[in-house]
Order: structure tokens, then C-alpha cells, then sequence
């Protein structure tokens, strides 16, 4: 529900068919209501179209409904529908219940907005900072803003002179390119772009086995990669003249991972729900440290590449690239090991890269006793398997909503992942249990 819960995004940008009733009716199901001077509209469109695109989507998914779908409430029953899955995604711009407050508050910490800025934003037109609208507005390149000793003016959206080419992820598309050759100017044509990438993605999920439709870890992990190549340069927020320089994709993932924390971290300390429901809808549990961030780190990387033998062997570039992925394979042997202990999905990893990976838990006292149990069978493994010369070492960090939001004084979550090093630094002169 929350992975999916900005699906309307690309949908409404992509213009695809549907009937001006059918969309009535979503419109004033999901969409922010808005009265003034007399008038009243709906804006944030994107979540009517999130539950319209569900609906496209449904036949290629696990089973959405059903008698048993706990958390989610059935579809089938009239007091049951408005805990439905899609209600839950959909209702992310005015939630009610539950459900839709924890996808909604993932959705906002995700984004890293103070509860003044987010007012701002919810109330905002589309627009960016670049000047172009949601539909004409392409993803910026960050390695464009990276500048040594240069000033910063060239930092201006008018400075910035590439964008990511709105196609499906490949060798080609991974590149940025001149914004005169891939950002266009009119909405006709970039929402005919949308639409070719829109069909392209329907067309690719229904290529998932539907077999694997009844498994969903697997289906999950057919569709994460799905997702990715399809929305890895579409930009994520296009109003409140904000800088589209995050990805729809990195979005989704992020709010996925909060989100199920943050509903396992009620869920398994029996909280009661309207008290849950409360709390999050005014913020005062904003400060409650509900989430663990757990970092593993691959230690001891340059003394197993570069072992014995790499140096003067005759294949010792094949032999660097086998130990450097036999690295990655651990580290993503490592990381799915944390997952699966504590029952979580594949989206709840944020990061694996460079022999380091980011994990977003509850907060909770089963989960702590769980990562000082693997921690100690990574030790024993890697003394018995690298004699203590390798490792991967665990550090935790307990986290609230509050942290992962930007203030003016600075980023919270700059500082939050700074302690997370600093506690990942310690752990590595801890090594063994040393």
C-alpha cells in the first residue's frame, strides 16, 4: 500500500483513459478537498489516479481482496472497505483511519517535511523549481550539483543543464542528457513520453509468471525491479516549487520501509489504535523513537580482495572481480538473513552497496534480542570461514518521525545517519565481541 501509494503519479501523468465519471467518483473519494471564497475544488489528482491505476494493475497482483486479508479489511464487506488496501494508498492527501495515517505519515517523514512546510506543500500548485510543470519537469542529475571550489550560482535550476531521459532503465538511459533534448516545453508531448513509459510498464508486468503471483516475496522482488526500471527518472514531488531531484522509485521504496515499520512497531507492541491513530494525526508521537536503522558494514574488504595471489597471479583481474562479488554476495546474504529474522519484506532494505547496507526495523525489544543473535552467528561464521580477518559488523540506531525531517538549521537525517556511522565505527573496534 504505501509502496504503490504515489502508483497515481505516474498514471496521471501518462493521461490514461479513463471515463469522466469514473474519475468523478475517485476524485471526490481520494483527492484534497479545498473550499474558498465561496468555491470548492479538489486538488493532488495523482490520488484519484493511484486507485484508479490499482484497479488496472489488479489482475497482474497478489490477490488484493479476499474474506482474510488482515491488516487490510475486505472489499467484499461495506464495514470492512474503508480499511481496504487501496484505500489506505489512496488516501495518503486526507487519511482517516489507521491504516491511512500510517502510509500518510511514512509518506511525510519519507519526504523530510516539517508539519509547517508540509501544510505549504499540501496546499501548493504543481510546479518546480526548474519552472516546468508535473508533466514536463524531468528528474536532475546529482553528480551535475557536485562542485569543488566552484561558486555555487551554477547550483541555480537555470545552471543546472542536464536531466535524465524519461525511458525504461538501461545502459543508455542511465546517463543524463542535455535538458534541451529531453525536457520538453509542451504537455502534449511530455505526456505522451508518460504514456509510452505507462505502456510499456503494463505490458512488462503482465510478463511475471503468474505462479508467482501466489508467492508474494517473490512477486515482490519481480515487481521491485519492475518499478525501478520504469520510475527510476520520473521525479517524485513537482509542486511547491520543490528541486526534482529525487526519484519516484527511491520515494516509494523509503515510504515502503517506514511504513512497515512504523505499522509493525504499533502492531507488535498492541498499542491501541485510535491512540496510534490520534497521536500521528497531530504529531505529538513525532518524537517517539519507533524505528531501528541497522547498518551492516563488510569489514576487512581490502584484505580479502587483495589476499594472497591477487597481485602477481596471471588472472588476477578475474580473480578481483570474483572476490569482489563474492563481497556483495555476503553482504546480500547478510541483509536478507536480518530481514527474514525479523519477518520483514525485501522493501524494507534501503541500500546495499560497497559492502554496506540499510536496514529500517521497529523499534522493538524482539528485534534487538534478534540482531545481538545474528550478530553473534556473523562472528562465529567469519572466524570459522576467514580465521577474524573478515567480518560484517551490525550497529542499530533508534529513530522517530522527527529525525528524518529537515529544519533550517540542517538536515535531521544528515545527523541520524552521522550517528549511525559513528555507532557502525565502534562496532568495527568491537569485532568478535572483542
Amino acid at each position: 500500500a504505501a509502496y504503490l501509494h504515489d502508483l497515481g503519479k505516474f498514471a496521471e501523468r501518462a493521461n490514461i483513459d479513463v471515463t469522466k465519471e469514473k474519475y468523478a467518483i475517485h476524485e471526490q473519494m481520494y483527492c484534497k478537498k479545498n473550499e474558498k471564497n465561496g468555491k470548492t475544488w479538489y486538488s493532488h489528482k495523482h490520488a484519484a489516479y493511484t486507485a484508479l491505476g490499482f484497479g488496472l494493475l489488479e489482475d497482474y497482483m497478489p490477490a488484493l481482496k479476499g474474506s482474510d486479508f488482515s491488516p487490510f479489511g475486505s472489499m467484499h464487506s461495506r464495514s470492512d472497505a474503508d480499511d481496504s488496501l487501496i484505500n489506505a494508498s489512496a488516501m495518503h492527501h486526507r487519511p482517516e483511519r489507521f491504516l491511512q495515517w500510517v502510509v500518510a505519515t511514512a509518506d511525510r517523514a519519507a519526504s523530510g517535511f516539517e508539519r509547517e512546510e508540509f501544510e505549504k506543500y499540501n496546499e501548493a500548485e504543481e510546479g518546480t523549481e526548474t519552472g516546468k510543470n508535473h508533466y514536463q519537469a524531468r528528474l536532475l542529475s546529482l553528480l551535475e550539483q557536485i562542485r569543488l571550489g566552484e561558486a555555487k550560482a551554477n547550483l541555480t535550476p537555470d545552471g543546472l543543464k542536464y536531466r535524465y531521459p524519461l525511458v525504461p532503465m538501461s545502459p543508455a538511459g542511465v546517463f543524463p542528457q542535455l535538458r534541451e533534448q529531453c525536457e520538453p516545453s509542451d504537455n502534449a508531448v511530455a505526456q505522451k513520453q508518460y504514456l509510452a513509459l505507462w505502456n510499456n510498464f503494463i505490458k512488462s508486468i503482465q510478463e511475471i509468471p503468474e505462479s508467482h503471483q501466489q508467492q508474494l516475496p517473490l512477486w515482490l522482488d519481480h515487481f521491485d525491479t519492475l518499478w525501478l526500471t520504469f520510475t527510476h527518472a520520473i521525479p517524485s514531488a513537482t509542486a511547491f516549487k520543490t528541486r526534482p531531484d529525487v526519484s519516484l522509485y527511491d520515494h516509494s521504496k523509503t515510504t515502503a520501509a517506514l511504513a512497515t515499520a512504523l505499522w509493525r512497531y504499533h502492531a507488535d507492541h498492541g498499542h491501541d489504535l485510535t491512540s496510534a491513530t490520534a497521536g500521528m494525526k497531530t504529531r505529538d508521537d513525532w518524537d517517539e523513537n519507533k524505528f531501528l536503522l541497522i547498518q551492516g558494514d563488510f569489514y576487512g574488504v581490502q584484505d580479502f580482495i587483495f589476499a594472497q595471489g591477487a597481485e602477481t597471479n596471471k588472472r588476477a583481474a578475474k580473480l578481483l572481480r570474483g572476490r569482489s562479488f563474492y563481497v556483495s554476495l555476503l553482504t546480500e546474504c547478510a541483509s536478507l538473513k536480518i530481514l527474514e529474522a525479523l519477518d520483514l519484506p525485501s522493501t524494507s532494505q534501503i541500500t546495499n552497496a560497497a559492502g554496506k547496507f540499510l536496514i529500517v526495523a521497529p523499534n522493538t525489544d524482539e528485534a534487538k534480542i534478534k540482531i545481538a543473535e545474528i550478530r553473534q552467528e556473523f562472528d562465529q561464521w567469519f572466524l570459522q570461514h576467514t580465521y577474524g580477518r573478515g567480518g560484517i559488523g551490525i550497529a542499530t540506531q533508534e529513530a522517530s518521525c522527527n529525525d528524518f525531517v529537515s529544519t533550517k538549521e540542517g538536515s535531521g537525517f544528515a545527523a541520524l545517519m552521522k550517528n549511525l556511522f559513528e555507532k557502525l565505527e565502534t562496532a568495527k573496534y568491537q569485532q568478535l565481541s572483542l
